[in-house]
């Protein structure tokens, strides 16, 4: 497999280790004794963030692989701010994983551990505390990434390296993304859906990238 497709393979499995912890990913409601509860049931909760983790570092190389094959394009500046741009998204991302790898996991085995006394009370104010730190990262970064995925779908245009259909479908996950990001408040499911479709989009590139390096063979 050459370089570049070396690159398409990672993005491709990057994507597909975040989609799957999205979709394994429990769904916290209610007050932070609820989820810390709910967290503290999930068995796999350490695996699912790794996963994330994992993703997010074989996604963003893969990206910047991939996006080599804008130089010398029109849209080579694009992709190079795009990338930048990427690169924080993925940043402020990590924030909120690792915050719920790490503390949120903690706390929630402390809480379950303890009777409902000042142990388990303390868990759930320091858990209060700093959940909205993460969720804050999480919003800045959806609409990060929302914004790189619409420059690097224009520079995929301007540039003609990509399938007109993949340069105007990333301008509208783009698009898309930025706006749940800033109509919707960070703890909602619709600020969450802010990273769907750009991370589908990445997935797209991915396989379409390998698809036609292979029918190239």
């Amino acid at each position: 497999m050459s370089r570049y497709g070396a690159f398409a393979a990672s993005l491709l499995t990057g994507t597909l280790l975040i989609i799957a912890a999205g979709a394994l990913h429990p769904n916290l409601t209610g007050d932070g004794a609820a989820q810390l509860g709910a967290i503290a049931r999930c068995d796999a909760w350490r695996a699912i963030h790794w996963a994330f983790l994992f993703g997010i570092g074989l996604s963003l190389t893969g990206l910047a692989g991939v996006a080599g094959g804008y130089a010398g394009t029109a849209g080579e500046a694009l992709a190079r701010v795009g990338l930048l741009v990427a690169t924080f998204a993925y940043a402020a991302w990590v924030v909120i994983v690792s915050l719920m790898l790490g503390a949120g996991w903690a706390l929630a085995q402390s809480y379950t551990a303890s009777d409902a006394g000042m142990t388990a009370t303390h868990a759930v104010f320091l858990y209060d505390m700093v959940r909205p730190f993460g969720l804050a990262a999480q919003r800045i970064a959806g609409f990060a990434l929302g914004l790189a995925t619409g420059v690097l779908g224009w520079g995929a245009l301007r540039g003609r390296v990509l399938p007109r259909w993949l340069g105007w479908g990333g301008v509208g996950a783009g698009v898309v993304g930025v706006a749940l990001a800033v109509a919707f408040g960070e703890a909602t499911k619709a600020d969450q859906a802010a990273f769907v479709l750009p991370v589908l989009w990445q997935a797209a590139i991915a396989v379409v990238v390998l698809a036609g390096r292979a029918r190239a063979a």
